[in-house]
C-alpha cells in the first residue's frame, strides 16, 4: 500500500486550504492596521505646511517680486508688469535691468554706466567715457534735468548709474545720483510677466 493520500483526502485537503480563516486564528496577526483619515489629513496638512514655508524662504531670500506702478521704464515694462528679480545677483553691467529702491520704493531702471565711468550730457545727448551713446532700446530724447545733479560724474567702486527707459518722465540718477550696488538696488530682474496691453 503506498502511502500517497487518497482523493478523497486530497479533496479535503483543498477544500480546508480555500476556507476562511477564523478571527482569532493565528494567521489573523499578520494584519496591520490602516491609519485613520484623520491621521492622513494632518501628515498632509504638514507637508503642505512644509512646501509653502520654503517656498517662501526661497521667495524672501533668492528672489523678489514687485509690481511696477509707472510707464517710466516703457516699453520694455509697462504700468502693472509683474517683475521678478534675483537678489544674489549684483554683478551689473551697463544695460542690465535691475531693481532699486530709491527711499521712497522699489523702481526697475536700466544700468547706464558702472565703477570707473565718468557719466556727462551735451546738446546730442548722453556721453559715456567721452562717446556719445546711441541706445536701440530707447524712443524718447535723454538729457538732463534741470533741478537734477552736476556733470561729469565718475562712479566709485561700487556704484551704478541707472536711468529710466522712458527719459523724460522717470525719476533716475539723473536726480539722485549713483547708486550704491549693495544698499541701493535689490537684484537683477529675471523676467517680466506682462498683466495688461498685450
Amino acid at each position: 500500500m503506498s502511502g500517497r493520500p487518497t482523493p478523497a483526502a486530497q479533496q479535503a485537503e483543498a477544500a480546508h486550504a480555500r476556507a476562511p480563516r477564523k478571527e482569532g486564528s493565528p494567521k489573523s496577526e499578520d494584519r496591520t492596521d490602516e491609519p485613520s483619515l484623520i491621521g492622513e489629513l494632518i501628515l498632509l496638512l504638514v507637508k503642505i505646511a512644509f512646501v509653502a514655508g520654503f517656498a517662501g524662504m526661497v521667495l524672501v531670500f533668492l528672489f523678489g517680486l514687485m509690481q511696477t506702478a509707472d510707464e517710466s521704464m516703457s516699453p520694455a515694462v509697462r504700468e502693472g508688469d509683474l517683475v521678478v528679480y534675483y537678489r544674489l545677483q549684483k554683478d551689473y553691467s551697463a544695460g542690465d535691468l535691475v531693481v532699486v529702491n530709491n527711499g521712497e520704493r522699489k523702481e526697475v531702471r536700466r544700468v547706464i554706466a558702472v565703477a570707473g565711468d565718468e557719466v556727462s550730457f551735451d546738446e546730442d545727448g548722453l556721453v559715456i567715457n567721452g562717446y556719445h551713446q546711441s541706445e536701440e532700446r530707447i524712443f524718447t530724447e535723454t538729457l538732463p534735468y534741470a533741478d537734477g545733479i552736476t556733470y561729469p560724474v565718475v562712479l566709485a567702486d561700487g556704484q551704478v548709474f541707472v536711468m529710466g527707459d522712458n527719459r523724460t518722465q522717470a525719476n533716475d540718477s539723473r536726480m539722485y545720483g549713483p547708486v550704491d550696488v549693495e544698499s541701493g538696488t535689490e537684484g537683477e530682474v529675471m523676467t517680466v510677466i506682462r498683466r495688461r496691453n498685450f
